[in-house]
């Protein structure tokens, strides 16, 4: 990881990542918005169901987070499925073209969910995992959605080889995720949201790469992962 680390050093001045929203005071506003505002809109909309949650006090932070990506709120669904202290700790990688090529939802993102811009194709990928290196490194956790791409209530895509490669270069332990939307909600396609808008977050048993394992082996074990949450 401090070898990933070093060499993204010389190139950090190519592409900003945004440092700003780990400054102590600004942690300090998030945690007051999403606590007074974020969370009970979204209790409002959606009945929330949390399978797994002992996985998380037991697993060796910083970690790498992830889960299948299958509907506009799942940043924030998994973020409130999570313990207080544990969530602090999380940074988002959020899709660099699609949310930060817009600079008020890129603004909006920083703040609200600590994200950081992640390129899925192109010259900016190499950067972007070395990036999400160097914030393990920080001692924070990183959510990352390994499909690539959002699919609203699935089906769920197969994971990008990226995440192999984090995971083994790492040796970060793995927190696999998986959310289900058992009733849609407005964001999910409905005019009107269901009376009893329904998520469950499936949190499973932290995983560990193997060094030596191939990239898309580790991929492929962390899809499945995933899918068993």
């Amino acid at each position: 990881m401090r070898a990933m680390v070093s060499r993204s050093a010389a190139r950090s001045r190519d592409r900003r990542f945004p440092t700003w929203p780990r400054r102590r005071p600004i942690r300090w506003l998030r945690r007051l918005i999403v606590t007074v505002f974020i969370f009970p809109l979204i209790r409002a909309g959606y009945s929330l169901e949390v399978r797994g949650r002992e996985h998380i006090r037991g697993i060796e932070e910083p970690c790498l987070i992830i889960s299948n990506h299958n509907m506009h709120l799942d940043q924030a669904m998994l973020l409130r499925s999570m313990p207080s202290g544990f969530r602090q700790r999380v940074a988002i990688a959020a899709a660099a073209t699609d949310i930060y090529g817009n600079r008020f939802r890129g603004f909006w993102a920083s703040l609200l969910g600590n994200a950081f811009p992640f390129a899925k194709q192109g010259s900016g990928i190499r950067e972007s995992l070395e990036n999400v290196a160097r914030m393990l490194d920080g001692g924070w956790n990183v959510l990352l959605f390994p499909e690539g791409k959002l699919t609203v209530i699935g089906p769920m895509k197969p994971f990008k080889s990226g995440i192999g490669l984090l995971a083994m270069e790492t040796g970060a332990p793995v927190l696999p995720m998986r959310i289900d939307v058992l009733r849609p909600g407005f964001y999910e396609g409905k005019w009107l949201p269901h009376p009893r808008a329904t998520v469950r977050v499936n949190i499973g048993a932290p995983v560990r790469i193997e060094p030596g394992t191939s990239y898309s082996e580790a991929a492929a074990t962390l899809e499945r992962a995933v899918r068993e949450a």
